[in-house]
């Protein structure tokens, strides 16, 4: 899968999203168009997951999305939802097309969570209205420490009613950013460094380490911020105690994967199966780490040192347990096992 982020510009300011901090100073631009189709022929990945910053806001998503299904990409559109209405009538209704809706609870916690009362509401109207025009509709919900997993079991029934096609839900990850100083490995050969004062050492307009995205000191940041994560005990913890309930949902999570996610089995992270392009270049190592940025996909591919990450590795990869590497290694994982195999089928088929 292919993450595109073809701008870091958010109409929200969620407090786990650590993506429109560490760009922040990059929000103004975006990627051109005929730069993202490039990327999705140069990667040549057959799903292509389109998200930022908010991908709504692209000022030419619906010539993006045009250009990828030219391609025969499968398409997810990763958004917090406030503006699916503006976009419902200008994009096409095909199975390819997946709208993927951030949902972080009900409506008291998804509004802190974003901050910004109302948010809960508009959302599921535009869900509503994206099933109503026949659009294929996920939802994507982030666990945090002090998330009340029966809540989650009561949001998912909300979203069974709702008429979505499956749910995923994945823990947070604890981006550097939100972050005391941690220690990054130095760029690969051929990146462009990740500085403060740029992704590209010619630019002073890329990103920050911690930007002003709301007016509060770095330290209180911090305190907020850290208070948002868990642990991988923690993590299996929550999820076994809901399940028997998860079985009642149509979740887009592997059993593979959710096994994981309780503490019952180990998954090896394939972050190098799916590479993130964004304004900067291929971002390096991955999604969620940030050392630097390769011009082309073959570089990011052969020069980014794999060797060296992952849990037990790169301590920033301690406690991350995020879907974005483990289910791609979970289907790796089911190839040198038949019974994963038969597992994964089963689920595929039943979904």
């Amino acid at each position: 899968m292919l993450m595109l982020e073809p701008l870091f510009a958010c109409n929200l300011a969620c407090e786990g999203c650590g993506r429109i901090r560490e760009y922040a100073a990059m929000a103004h631009r975006q990627m051109p168009l005929e730069e993202c189709l490039h990327a999705a022929r140069e990667c040549d990945a057959p799903v292509v997951s389109v998200c930022g910053g908010e991908p709504l806001l692209y000022r030419d998503l619906d010539r993006l999305v045009s250009g990828l299904l030219l391609q025969k990409r499968f398409i997810y559109l990763c958004t917090n939802g406030l503006l699916i209405p503006r976009w419902l009538d200008r994009l096409p209704r095909t199975k390819r097309l997946v709208w993927n809706v951030h949902l972080d609870g009900m409506e008291t916690t998804h509004d802190a969570i974003t901050g910004r009362p109302g948010t809960f509401r508009e959302v599921t109207r535009a869900i509503r209205l994206a099933k109503e025009a026949g659009m294929r509709v996920t939802t994507n919900t982030t666990i945090y420490a002090s998330m009340d997993m029966h809540e989650v079991i009561v949001l998912m029934e909300y979203l069974t009613e709702l008429g979505v096609d499956g749910m995923l839900l994945s823990p947070a990850y604890s981006y550097e950013c939100l972050q005391p100083a941690t220690t990054s490995l130095p760029a690969a050969a051929g990146a462009v460094p990740f500085t403060p004062e740029g992704c590209a050492a010619k630019e002073n307009d890329c990103a920050t380490p911690l930007a002003p995205v709301e007016q509060r000191t770095k330290d209180t940041a911090i305190a907020r911020e850290q208070s948002l994560f868990l642990t991988r005990s923690q993590v299996a913890e929550k999820f076994q105690s809901i399940k028997t309930e998860l079985r009642r949902f149509r979740l887009i999570n592997s059993p593979l994967y959710l096994d994981f996610l309780m503490g019952l089995r180990d998954l090896p992270c394939a972050a190098w199966a799916s590479p993130t392009r964004n304004v900067c270049g291929w971002k390096s190592p991955c999604y969620l780490i940030t050392d630097g940025h390769f011009a082309t996909f073959r570089e990011w591919q052969e020069k980014t040192p794999w060797q060296r990450l992952g849990p037990g590795r790169d301590p920033r990869c301690e406690n991350c347990l995020v879907h974005y590497g483990f289910e791609t290694g979970a289907v790796f994982a089911a190839q040198k096992s038949l019974r994963d195999s038969l597992s994964l089928a089963i689920w595929q088929f039943g979904r």
